[in-house]
């Protein structure tokens, strides 16, 4: 999470000195490249990403008829929204905002051996910030690119709510802060009458550990975040 925290302000920095040489570049332009407004919603999968190695805990795997589901089939279909401004910076653009994703999981769990025994429903809320450089191809069919390939970091911000049902569960922890790398694609290749661009958006993201408990602690190295979203995108040429 230290390495990840520190590949955050690293590129953040490169983002700053950046912006800056792109003023004093764009203060030369008679008519410089205006921002973009983009507008997005669709539909995710994915949210805490738990240890599947049962071999992390020697105690569970050693009895055959014990196992746990706390990753695999568990999680459901969510939803997101969000609205980002994109900065064109050198031939390509700066792109930021404001996201919301709503994941809804289940964690199953069925371990005589601890006594743990039931399932875990769990909402996750998370507000979260991109901030990435987005490479425009394919210009010549529309200037801020036909495909857009978008690769930076991503803060998130996370509410969780978890109602149990069984006779007892492990306890766990939540780490409302998390962070990681995104790698996102997109094209709004329709051009509506009012000006506007409708296209389409994907995106990938892995990051840090949201959520802790007997199966997933901080020393395996499978617990974190992860997430694929995809829907539909309007842009607005401002």
């Amino acid at each position: 999470m230290k390495n990840q925290f520190n590949y955050s302000l690293y590129l953040l920095m490169l983002v700053l000195i950046m912006g800056c040489t792109s003023i004093k570049q764009t203060g030369r332009k008679e008519t410089p490249e205006a921002p973009v407004l983009k507008l997005s919603a669709g539909i995710n999968k994915g949210g805490i990403t738990d240890n599947t190695d049962m071999s992390e805990l020697s105690a569970v795997s050693e009895k055959k008829e014990t196992s746990v589901d706390a990753y695999s089939g568990a999680t459901k279909t969510g939803v997101n929204a969000s609205a980002h401004v994109a900065i064109p910076l050198f031939n390509n653009a700066v792109e930021t905002g404001l996201d919301f994703m709503y994941s809804p999981q289940t964690l199953s769990y069925q371990d005589e051996l601890n006594l743990f025994t039931g399932k875990r429903e769990i909402y996750t809320s998370q507000i979260m910030v991109p901030v990435t450089y987005n490479f425009r191809v394919l210009k010549s069919y529309q200037p801020q690119g036909l495909l857009r390939i978008k690769l930076g970091f991503l803060f998130q911000y996370n509410m969780l709510n978890a109602k149990d049902r069984g006779n007892q569960l492990p306890g766990f922890q939540v780490n409302n802060f998390s962070n990681g790398l995104t790698l996102g694609l997109e094209s709004t290749p329709i051009h509506l009458n009012n000006g506007a661009d409708l296209g389409f958006y994907m995106d990938l993201y892995r990051g840090s550990q949201i959520y802790e408990d007997f199966y997933n602690r901080k020393s395996f190295e499978m617990p974190g975040s992860s997430f694929f979203k995809a829907g539909i995108i309007y842009k607005f040429n401002l």
